[in-house]
């Protein structure tokens, strides 16, 4: 019988119980192996791991520097597969193939290639950073190059901001068609023309001690696309430092920045963020689509009873809409289909932003500058000076600013802000926290939507399977829900072997009744508005995992997912 990963990991001395069954509390929330985990915790090293592993297994560690590869070799592992699975076959005889992989315990995998190539698998052991980069040099691809587990992306030109590239003139003092000679110039570019291509919401440039890594999060899930030769990395950093018109010469505090580019027809705002590590710089880039984020609210895909009810609130003069979630859950993208929904000639709207993400016609912007004074609270003050009819405020980070925001409702003005919360009955303990008393809550709140993301099913492998029992058995638990399909992806060259393409919203939404404002009120605590809240004539409650079971129905994403992604 196989054992699990974790129980060899204590058999090997390599953790504790106690820290295994922490970990296992932190793969609940986190969708990946139990192993980087335990990395991520620090409990242990991915050295340490292949180490003690191939001491138990009793495998060889093989290097994989210099192992020249046969063409025939190759074609039985395809790239896509290589890369995703990380694992190179080294050697085929007879009936069998020497397959080198940093997990021999992924038992999956190696039943896999062994149906694929009808041989029998017989592992090795080699460390992970060697197999990347093994992969690449096998394979034969150029260090430009952007592996096939992002969708397949064709070269397109891309334009900086016409005062980014003086910027560049000034500070590198180099001809712009000397420049375009230069590889790093090549790389940075494309880079980021395929991160666009790609979907990605975010690059992550990141040096190795050897070797630096370029990863895309797309979906909301960091892969690794290609790998570059350490010696460029500084010449890297400074191409982008110099684009989003960073000081090159301060490698050792972090700095931030922005820059424009048209990519095909596509304008692109990207911010910059550099971090010093103690193999070099990290840059991570966020990708911020101006055309993609600004969608009517119709286009949102939340039920037609929530849009109406978000509809109906905004014909009030006054009220406060707070939208939660964490970071990346696309609060943004909602606001701003609010504010689509919102936006008049009769309407005076003023949005108070760190930063403003994307600019809009008709609308006032203020961009927040909190080393000069012009924090969220100053700017508030200043604004309901200024004859609002809507405000929109980025963030409540504190009272004072949550304090204004909240009594603005309540004087003529609609609001609309983000928190970091959970849930929408979090909310109300999270805002009696930082002091914000409870009449104030009670009174000045019209309505809270929460929401997360989860990956969409790409449609182009998607496959119907058996509904479990346990998936028919939580179902049964809500009313109303009947999932009768389950599907999923089984990956394809259109969503680069993931079985997902793209994401969907799931919502829920908490109008405050007369009946949840005396809970309030009254001190009600979090476990118990809960409860009084599900039971509520007045107002049908649905759950965020509830509105992600209807999507499991709909066949719009799969389970795992749900599990992954939404709280219960």
């Amino acid at each position: 019988m196989r054992k699990k990963r974790g129980e060899i990991l204590i058999e090997l001395g390599l953790i504790t119980e106690q820290q295994l069954q922490y970990a296992l509390l932190t793969q609940k929330t986190k969708k990946a192996k139990i192993e980087e985990i335990l990395v991520g915790l620090g409990f242990v090293t991915k050295k340490q791991i292949v180490d003690a592993l191939a001491r138990r297994l009793k495998l060889p560690i093989i290097s994989c520097k210099d192992t020249v590869i046969s063409d025939a070799l190759l074609k039985l592992v395809p790239i896509e597969i290589a890369r995703k699975q990380l694992v190179l076959p080294i050697e085929k005889k007879d009936h069998t193939l020497v397959l080198a992989m940093s997990d021999p315990l992924d038992y999956g995998t190696i039943d896999h290639i062994s149906f694929m190539t009808k041989l029998r698998v017989s592992p090795v052991i080699s460390y992970e950073w060697e197999i990347i980069k093994a992969i690449e040099l096998a394979y034969g691809k150029e260090v430009t190059d952007v592996p096939s587990k992002t969708p397949t992306i064709t070269k397109t030109k891309i334009d900086f901001t016409e005062t980014a590239e003086k910027i560049e003139a000034e500070k590198a003092g180099v001809a712009q068609e000397q420049e375009a000679e230069y590889p790093v110039v090549a790389l940075v570019e494309k880079i980021i023309a395929d991160a666009i291509a790609a979907r990605a919401s975010d690059i992550h440039i990141e040096p190795w001690e050897k070797l630096s890594q370029v990863r895309f999060r797309i979906d909301g899930v960091l892969r690794v696309v290609q790998t570059y030769e350490k010696k460029m990395h500084d010449g890297v950093v400074s191409r982008i430092k110099i684009l989003s018109g960073l000081d090159i010469t301060k490698k050792y505090l972090s700095q931030d920045g922005s820059t424009h580019v048209s990519s095909g027809s596509k304008e692109v705002d990207l911010r910059i963020s550099t971090l010093p590590a103690i193999h070099g710089e990290k840059i991570v880039v966020r990708l911020l689509d101006k055309s993609a984020n600004l969608l009517p609210l119709e286009d949102l895909a939340m039920s037609d009873s929530l849009r109406n009810a978000l509809i109906d609130m905004f014909k009030r003069p006054q009220g406060m809409l707070i939208v939660t979630g964490p970071t990346g859950s696309g609060k943004t993208t909602t606001l701003y289909a609010c504010l689509n929904q919102l936006r008049s000639e009769t309407t005076n709207i003023v949005t108070i932003e760190d930063p403003v993400e994307y600019k809009v016609e008709g609308i006032t912007q203020v961009q927040i500058n909190d080393p000069v004074g012009r924090t969220f609270a100053s700017v508030l003050r200043s604004v309901l000076r200024q004859d609002p009819d809507i405000i929109k405020v980025g963030e409540i980070r504190d009272k004072e600013t949550a304090e204004i925001a909240m009594r603005a409702s309540l004087t003529g003005h609609f609001v609309l802000t983000t928190l970091h919360t959970n849930s929408t009955i979090a909310t109300i303990p999270r805002l009696i926290d930082i002091g914000i008393p409870i009449y104030l809550i009670s009174s000045a709140i019209t309505a809270i939507l929460a929401q997360r993301l989860v990956r969409k099913i790409c449609v182009n492998c998607k496959v119907e399977l058996e509904v479990s029992d346990e998936l028919r058995r939580i179902a049964a638990e809500y009313d109303g829900i009947k999932i009768e399909r389950h599907y999923m992806g089984t990956g394809c060259t259109n969503c680069a072997n993931t079985g997902y393409f793209g994401r969907t919203p799931v919502y829920e939404y908490l109008p405050l009744t007369s009946a949840f404002r005396k809970m309030i009120n009254d001190d009600t605590g979090e476990e118990d508005l809960r409860v009084e809240v599900k039971k509520s004539k007045e107002v049908k409650f649905v759950s965020m995992f509830e509105s992600a079971l209807e999507k499991v129905g709909t066949g719009l994403t799969t389970f795992e997912e749900v599990v992954a992604k939404v709280p219960v």
